[in-house]
């Protein structure tokens, strides 16, 4: 009686009333148990096979390991912390040394059950494992200095701790009925194994944490108390949107889309057969054939067959992200009677429709779960760290890779992922660095019993060998058939597929002169007509909409007016400059990433609009656009330009040429691609392509375009990719140029080394040490992501190399005051509270600048006090226009512009 009674004095929740820690280990381990029976059959197979039991038994065992979680807090340093509690504790007989230095509950978890459950019969390499795992559950295992501290702070402490926390782990032993897993002779578990209980862990203490949720104060002695837990953790997913899987009827593709399947969406589920394990489809094809809907219904084919829990697509940019959404919310509300669906992106919560569907699924009424048959995307999964672990999500590829980077939670975001589809968009579009966590986040995806489905237009040999490798684990065949094809590795083994060939289509090519007053003269020559010019940098981007001529501001309304009638689409919801109008009634249009967040989302609406597969087209406008316009928007250009880029690039710039059936203007009835070269192929200053594509890579697509017409789409793809990337000679350039060849190449070979290595040292890429890394010393310091992987800026810093860039909102001087608008009108809340209206107000002007030494400036910053407190501010900083930076430039605000740098 006495060792219980000091366990049950020991509390893990303060407060009036307190909350034991009995109680809460209990609560948490009936969320574990119901988020498990939750799970697909497939789920519940893994954790089965994970500890040779039975899939019932594999839940108490998993929900028992979750449970003891918070052990840690049966510490005299945490006991402690709180001194009524600690009171408690010392009458009931546990005693606290003098001089305790604090330390994370989560460091004492480890040390506690490495040895507990040993004492209970595990091999010595699983308890360290299972130990490291869930005293992991706040985000990072501990290491080895905070382990040194703990040991100190355990030195001469009362036996009778020992004794109340074995008594603890009986108890949950007792309750749960959780069987020892049959590990056989080797006695050892497979890391993805041990992710699961790791991620769960966390999963499980968020919910059972929340007093709504598990009210304090309920008595854990009472004989039925873990089934009153279980019953609450029920309410708690049915509020959350955590709902029991259901597996959707089998349909076939014209029940989802209004049109029969091509030749690709027909030889992708043929390719597929009837898999009996998770598998990698890999998808190359040109650009508009349809590889979206396709993966689509792949993903419905493999969820039929794999039982997968949910899809998840992951793309180049938010963009790219936003333009998907709605196509696979559609797609999931004809399957599934009221799909979860998050957006999943920095900027998520700026878009209408995402927000349209926040407020569908209110949590914090019971049962309320939105329309009939419609999407929800449950509030309590948008927090970023959760986003992952709803069934369904559409985002960026960043979100995805987070889970193979050493960042806090990062195992969470796997888990989310586990048994998915995962499709994986424009995989071109990586440098090496992100390839190589792409491949890391291959292995895991198999591992965890995903599939994955890539998709690709323009990938190199080389690339697609290593993404094949990644999965197969092994050597593959190098003969995939000819190009466009489908690739399906199942096991060790790859079946694939070639289609028939597109109709080819030729586009003449035409170089012309880069200076900007001469190509403004060219475009507008080529009037009328749907014009794009695409260009390298947002510089250039700019002094060439500005050398197009003067023009009066073109705002929405005035455009819609024009028109005739109102543009369509969630992001055209706010009125504002989109462009302006020249004398002769040319519209022009620019579009880069150095607009403030609410006028990008109006400017890229207004362009789908004018320039996509619908609309009202104009009869005479010019779009200036970067990178931004290059993937996954639906443009579709009567005549196009575009600045030397490496050649893959061009086919997809290329690609927005002619894209759809339509009547064309005069002198526009075959598609031409202007080419714009440097002379003497100088890349540098005032270009600076070289800092935004290899020289090396600029050279060979250069090289091989010389002597070239017309390109034919896609029949000469293939071919120009090898050409230019596998090709790494400098001797078939030029005598004149061998030598600048030779250089670049070694840059270039350096570079990739680096990246590849770079990759290696903060992903998970060795599946084996998962719970090692953080006493790696060659790693980012652990301080530096702890508490940052959330912000958008670490996360471009951890999965895309790169100039360091800073989200700023720009702020104007009226008076004495910072506003956000010109005029004065909407004083920037700096000091007080920010109302969540503010805080959106603020996030929508948000813009991430790079330019030296811009970064380096502002993130030495502390941003305002109030935005510190702000989940969407945080990651901020006011940026005060005309400010100067270096002695050497001006930041301006314009309308029509965006943010410029003004040399002084």
């Amino acid at each position: 009686m006495g060792v219980e009674k000091m366990a049950l004095a020991l509390w893990a929740k303060s407060g009036d009333p307190y909350h034991p820690l009995l109680a809460h280990m209990l609560d948490t381990a009936a969320v574990a148990h119901e988020v498990l029976f939750r799970e697909p059959s497939q789920t519940l197979a893994l954790h089965a096979q994970d500890w040779n039991l039975s899939p019932g038994e594999a839940v108490r065992w998993v929900a028992l390991l979750v449970g003891l979680h918070d052990l840690g807090k049966a510490s005299p340093v945490f006991q402690r912390g709180w001194p009524e509690g600690a009171r408690w504790v010392q009458e009931a007989g546990l005693t606290f040394k003098e001089d305790l230095d604090w330390v994370a509950h989560g460091v004492f978890t480890e040390l506690f059950l490495k040895r507990l459950l040993k004492e209970r019969g595990l091999p010595g390499r699983v308890a360290n494992d299972l130990a490291a795992a869930l005293g992991a559950h706040h985000g990072f295992p501990a290491n080895a200095e905070e382990k040194k501290v703990a040991r100190r702070q355990l030195t001469g402490e009362d036996p009778l701790w020992w004794e109340a926390r074995r008594w603890l782990v009986d108890n949950l032993l007792r309750r749960l009925q959780a069987p020892l897993p049959r590990l056989g002779s080797e006695g050892e578990v497979r890391p993805e194994a041990v992710l699961r209980v790791m991620a769960l862990a966390s999963f499980a203490d968020w919910v059972a944490s929340d007093p709504d949720f598990f009210p304090y104060g309920r008595v854990p002695l009472s004989p039925s108390y873990f089934e009153e837990a279980q019953r609450l953790a029920k309410k708690a997913l049915d509020r959350l949107g955590w709902r029991p899987f259901r597996l959707p009827p089998r349909r076939d593709f014209a029940s989802f889309f209004p049109f029969q399947p091509n030749p690709l969406q027909r030889s992708l589920p043929e390719a597929l057969g009837n898999p009996k394990e998770p598998v990698l489809v890999l998808v190359e094809a040109p650009m508009g054939t349809g590889k979206t809907e396709a993966a689509l219904y792949a993903h419905h084919l493999l969820q039929q067959a794999l039982h997968h829990r949910g899809l998840y697509v992951g793309l180049p940019t938010q963009a790219t992200a936003n333009g998907l959404f709605p196509r696979v919310q559609a797609f999931l509300e004809k399957t599934l009677e009221k799909p979860e669906i998050q957006l999943q992106h920095g900027t998520a919560l700026l878009n209408p429709r995402y927000a349209q569907l926040l407020e569908r699924a209110n949590p914090t009424q019971v049962g309320d779960e939105g329309e009939e048959g419609g999407a929800v995307a449950s509030a309590w999964f948008s927090a970023r760290k959760r986003a992952m672990l709803a069934p369904n999500g559409v985002g960026t590829l960043d979100q995805a890779l987070l889970g193979v980077l050493r960042v806090k939670h990062h195992f969470v975001r796997l888990w989310g992922l586990m048994n998915r589809v995962v499709v994986l968009d424009e995989v071109h579009a990586y440098d090496v660095y992100t390839s190589e966590l792409l491949g890391t986040l291959l292995r895991w995806l198999k591992a965890l019993g995903s599939s994955a489905i890539v998709m690709t237009a323009t990938l190199p040999p080389s690339r697609r060998r290593k993404l094949l490798q990644a999965w197969a684990e092994g050597e593959v065949a190098q003969d995939l058939g000819a190009y466009p094809r489908v690739a399906v590795v199942e096991g060790g083994g790859i079946r694939y597929r070639s289609l028939p060939q597109a109709q080819e289509v030729e586009v003449a090519l035409k170089r012309v002169s880069v200076g900007v007053e001469e190509l403004a003269k060219t475009l507008k020559e080529a009037l009328p007509g749907a014009i794009g010019a695409l260009v390298n940098t947002v510089d250039r981007a700019q002094g060439l909409y500005t050398a197009l001529g003067a023009g009066r501001q073109l705002t929405l309304g005035e455009l819609e007016q024009r028109l005739g009638r109102a543009l369509e689409g969630e992001l055209l919801e706010r009125n504002g400059v989109v462009g302006k109008v020249l004398a002769d009634g040319t519209l022009v249009f620019l579009l880069h990433a150095r607009f403030p967040a609410e006028e990008r989302a109006l400017r890229e609406g207004v362009v789908l609009n004018l320039f996509g597969k619908g609309g009202p087209r104009p009869e005479r406008a010019i779009l200036v656009a970067t990178q931004v316009a290059e993937q996954s928007l639906d443009l579709d250009f009567d005549l196009l330009y575009t600045d030397l880029a490496p050649i893959d690039l061009l086919f997809q710039r290329a690609g927005r040429l002619h894209r759809h059936k339509r009547e064309r203007p005069e002198g526009h009835m075959s598609p031409r691609l202007l080419l714009g070269v440097p002379a003497g192929l100088h890349f540098g200053k005032p270009l600076y392509w070289d800092a935004v594509y290899e020289e090396f890579v600029l050279l060979s697509t250069w090289r091989a375009l010389q002597g070239r017409a017309s390109l034919r789409l896609p029949q000469d793809l293939e071919a120009l990719l090898e050409e230019v990337y596998e090709k790494e000679d400098p001797g078939r350039f030029p005598m004149d140029l061998q030598e600048r060849a030779r250089r670049s190449l070694k840059r270039l070979q350096e570079h990739r080394e680096k990246e590849a290595q770079t990759a290696k040292s903060l992903s998970l890429s060795d599946l084996g040490h998962l719970l090692a890394y953080w006493d790696v010393g060659n790693l980012v310091a652990r301080e530096r992501l702890e508490d940052d992987e959330e912000k958008a800026e670490t996360q471009r810093l951890l999965t895309r190399l790169g100039d360091p860039s800073v989200a700023v909102v720009p702020l104007f001087r009226v008076g004495e005051g910072l506003y956000l608008d010109r005029k004065g009108h909407r004083r920037a809340p700096l000091k007080g509270q920010v109302s969540p209206e503010e805080a959106e107000a603020l996030f929508r002007r948000a813009v991430r600048l790079s330019r030296y030494p811009l970064p380096q400036t502002l993130l030495q910053e502390e941003p305002p006090a109030p935005w510190r407190k702000s989940g969407l501010l945080r990651g901020l900083r006011p940026l005060e226009v005309g400010r100067v930076f270096g002695g050497a430039f001006r930041i301006e605000l314009d309308p029509e512009l965006g943010v410029v740098y003004r040399p002084l």
